[in-house]
Order: C-alpha cells, then sequence, then structure tokens
C-alpha cells in the first residue's frame, strides 16, 4: 500500500470495512476493530488521519512498533495481519493494518470477540459467537463429507449419477471420458467416494431410499386455503427422497396449485402467459434450500408452502456470518455450508456458479414482470419469499385465465376436435394425476367456458367449446 492508495481510501470515507484513528494514542479501540474486520469480510484501519479523512501523519519509533506486536499477540487464535508504514510529509507515517476474512472466525482480541456494523465496531453477542464456533468447525470436519452408515454404491441411484455426467459434459464441466468410468470411479471424481465409503453428500443426492438417520431429507409441500397456516389445507404434502426426487416433487406440486396469468396485450394477437413464480427462480430457490441447510439438524426439513398471495421455500440454517440479507440484492461471495452437494448442482447447469443464485432469482422475476423476491431469517433458517403479482383469489376472470401447465396440456389434447373419455385424456398426459384432481382440473376449465361435456358418468365425453 503506498501513499496513493491511502488518499484514495482517505477520500471513500469511513465503513463497514475501513476506519480512521488519529494516532496509536488508543490502541486498544484499534485493535477491537481488527478483531471486528477479522470476524466479517476484513478491512483495513488507517492510523494517521483524522474522522473527516484528513491525512495528518504520525511519528513512529520503535516502541511504536513494538507496543502494536504486542497488541496482536492479544488475538485467539493468530491471524494473519499487515501492517504497513506508509511515509507522508514531514517524516510522518500513515499506518495500514489490514486483515483479510477467512473461515478461522471467530476471533477474540484481549479474551473478548467484537463485530462490526455499518462504521462502527461493537462487542459480539453471544449467539452469533457460537454461530461461528459451529461454523469453525464444519469448515474443519463436514459433515457432507463424513461416510455414510448403512450405504454403498449399490445404495445410490446409478441412472442419476449417470445423468449427472451426461449433463456435465453438456455443459463443458465435466471430462467427456469421465462417461467411460465406472461408479466408483465417478464418484471419487466427484469427491462422494472416500476410504471405499460413500459419502453424506452421496445419499443426499442419489440414494434409493432412506435410513432414519437421513429422515431430513424430505421436502413438505403445502397449499393453504388463504394468507395464513390458520385456514388449513387444500393439500398438504410430505415427499422423502434424494435431492432430485424433492425437485421433481416441488416441480409437480407447484405446477398442480400455481397459476398461469394469460393474457393479450394491445396491438399483439400472441398470447403471453405470464408463471405466478419464474420457474427457474423457483428452481434456484430450491436448489439453494438443499445445498445451504443445516442436515445436522434432523428435526426439520425443507418446506414449500402457497398461500392466495405468495410462495415461499424455507431451510433450516441461516446465513452464513459473512453475509447479511442486503449483501443477496448486490454481488457477493458464496459461503457453502454444503460444497460439495451445491458442485453437483453447478456441474449439471442447473446454477450458474456460487454467490449468483439470489441475482439469478431477482433476474427472472424481473423478467417475469412480477414482484422480486424476499429474503429473510427466521426460526433458525433461511427463506425466500415469492409475492404474487395479484392475490390468486382476486384476479379475474375476463382477464386472465388462471391455467397450469397441466390444465394447458389438456386443453392441447382436446385441441386435436375429438370428443374424449376421462380415460383417454390422462393416457396423453404426460405425467397424469389421480382421477380426482384430473376431474378438478376439466371442471375448472368447464367453468372458465373452455370445455364442453357431453353424457354422463361412464358416457361423459370432453371437448373444446366452440364459439
Amino acid at each position: 500500500m503506498d501513499i496513493e492508495q491511502i488518499e484514495i481510501l482517505a477520500k471513500q470515507g469511513e465503513s463497514q470495512c475501513l476506519e480512521f484513528k488519529k494516532s496509536t494514542a488508543n490502541l486498544k479501540d484499534t485493535f477491537q476493530t481488527i478483531c471486528a474486520f477479522l470476524n466479517g469480510k476484513g478491512g483495513v484501519v488507517l492510523l494517521g488521519i483524522k474522522n473527516d479523512g484528513y491525512i495528518i501523519g504520525q511519528d513512529v519509533t520503535d516502541n511504536t512498533r513494538q507496543e502494536i506486536a504486542r497488541e496482536i499477540k492479544k488475538f485467539e487464535p493468530t491471524p494473519e495481519i499487515i501492517v504497513t508504514y506508509i511515509p507522508t510529509i514531514n517524516s510522518k507515517f500513515v499506518i495500514a493494518i489490514e486483515v483479510t476474512a477467512n473461515h478461522c472466525a471467530p476471533y477474540t482480541y484481549d479474551g473478548r470477540a467484537f463485530e462490526r456494523t455499518e462504521s462502527s465496531t461493537g462487542q459480539m453477542s453471544q449467539h452469533k459467537y457460537e454461530q461461528l464456533i459451529i461454523r469453525r468447525g464444519q469448515m474443519n470436519h463436514s459433515w457432507e463429507e463424513h461416510p455414510a452408515d448403512g450405504y454403498d454404491i449399490n445404495s445410490l441411484d446409478h441412472e442419476e449419477i449417470r445423468r449427472t455426467i451426461k449433463e456435465g459434459i453438456d455443459q463443458n464441466r465435466i471430462s467427456v471420458e469421465v462417461l467411460n468410468y465406472d461408479i466408483a470411479h465417478i464418484l471419487k471424481k466427484l469427491k462422494l467416494f472416500n476410504d471405499d465409503k460413500v459419502t453424506n453428500a452421496a445419499v443426499v443426492l442419489y440414494a434409493r431410499e432412506f435410513s432414519s438417520k437421513y429422515s431430513n431429507c424430505m421436502i413438505r409441500l403445502a397449499r393453504f386455503k388463504g394468507t395464513d397456516k390458520l385456514s388449513g389445507f387444500i393439500d398438504n404434502q410430505r415427499v422423502e427422497g434424494n435431492a432430485f426426487r424433492l425437485l421433481s416433487a416441488a416441480s409437480d406440486f407447484t405446477q398442480r396449485h400455481l397459476p398461469i396469468a394469460s393474457f393479450f396485450e394491445s396491438g399483439n394477437m400472441k398470447r403471453i402467459d405470464q408463471p405466478a413464480v419464474p420457474a427457474l427462480a423457483l428452481r434456484e430457490a430450491l436448489i439453494n434450500a438443499i445445498s445451504h441447510r443445516n442436515y445436522e439438524n434432523r428435526s426439520s426439513s425443507i418446506a414449500l408452502a402457497i398461500y392466495d398471495d405468495r410462495l415461499e421455500v424455507w431451510n433450516n440454517g441461516e446465513l452464513p456470518p459473512e453475509l447479511t440479507l442486503e449483501d443477496l440484492r448486490k454481488q457477493h461471495q458464496s459461503y457453502p455450508r454444503n460444497e460439495e452437494i451445491a458442485t453437483i448442482f453447478y456441474k449439471r447447469g442447473w446454477v450458474e456458479g456460487w454467490g449468483t443464485g439470489t441475482l439469478g432469482m431477482i433476474r427472472y422475476c424481473q423478467q417475469n414482470r412480477t414482484p422480486e423476491p424476499e429474503f429473510q431469517e427466521y426460526s433458525g433458517g433461511f427463506s425466500v419469499v415469492f409475492r404474487f403479482k395479484e392475490p390468486m383469489n382476486t384476479i379475474k376472470k375476463e382477464l386472465d385465465y388462471l391455467l397450469t401447465i397441466r390444465q394447458e396440456e389438456i386443453l392441447k389434447i382436446l385441441s386435436s376436435g375429438n370428443k374424449m373419455a376421462i380415460k383417454d385424456i390422462a393416457s396423453l398426459l404426460k405425467e397424469p394425476p389421480a382421477s380426482r384432481t384430473l376431474r378438478d382440473d376439466l371442471g375448472k376449465l368447464r367453468k372458465l367456458g373452455l370445455i364442453s361435456l357431453e353424457g354422463k358418468a361412464k358416457t361423459a365425453k370432453w371437448f373444446i367449446k366452440k364459439g
């Protein structure tokens, strides 16, 4: 660091990662701030600069250097601290003390931990300190890397593993020669097989069945009647399975319960379909929940809840201490709780890169002309809330047809002009639902005036309404 860089920093003013001190007269305050930087995103303290950014410099003697060295010894664990003495005018110096964020947090200085809030330093809360202690342990001894008790290669879905390789090759994120590897070799390549044992991450991603030890590999799916949980359920399910099974179940559930608003813009004869929640934004939120959840807590599972006015995805596990909710709306680093699990989604091309997921959700919602997602923390977990452009129970029929993807598929099948029995319609659907659900879909389309019914009971046939 040189004087030109110091002048640039001085003009920026104090911030979450930058603080000015007039001199070394109170090194205690200086190193409390350094401790806060170590426990956060890193930062720089500049001594010899007034609060307004005016550079005054200070005298530096051997005693000054020794005092700084003594204060550095008060840190636990021992951090990497860069101290630079930059000459200014009149034989004075600006002292730059610089640290970077790392995974050894929490750090203590003189027996206490400190944290940074905006441009001020304060003592860290006990809860935050405990969070950092747990995270430090996870970094050194990650749950997902542990061998999976009771599981071996034959316990895994080999077809899904092969699909991972094929999609990874298509995305240029996996070498083509891996296609010829056996399953054990593939899992080693993906860091999911160590010392001849499959890892917990391999089980989460690919297991065919789950023991009670992995009871948290489940997603709860609910469609509530109103805008809160007190109004009761329209639909309520629990699905157990590997990560890709959970994603598929969530997709089926949302297709069944989320409408697509179809409308025409003035001067444009092409119909515009606007999903209540963009599919790619929802997939990002679900992958984020799978990749970042705390699997060591077996008492909770991922939850997807649909209300009249919103959809919410929640997972156990708060944000890492280095990130705030505000950070998620701008470019930020990623600190994946389950790096090996997150890597598989990246290799398949299902996510673009760590640290871009929340920005991708925002972008997809903007493109869909629906409200941007909201990010929240509560009950020891993290949630993404997608609010609908309009509540489902207030959108007018004459403006929008609220059709699910399956209802659109039914219309396409009937567009052939043939009159069809319900069993014939079901046989042509890609993923036919239960008979009762299909009757509900047909009833809704009839209510909207899009199809008609001829006959009763076994002789009943459905057809597109003309005119």
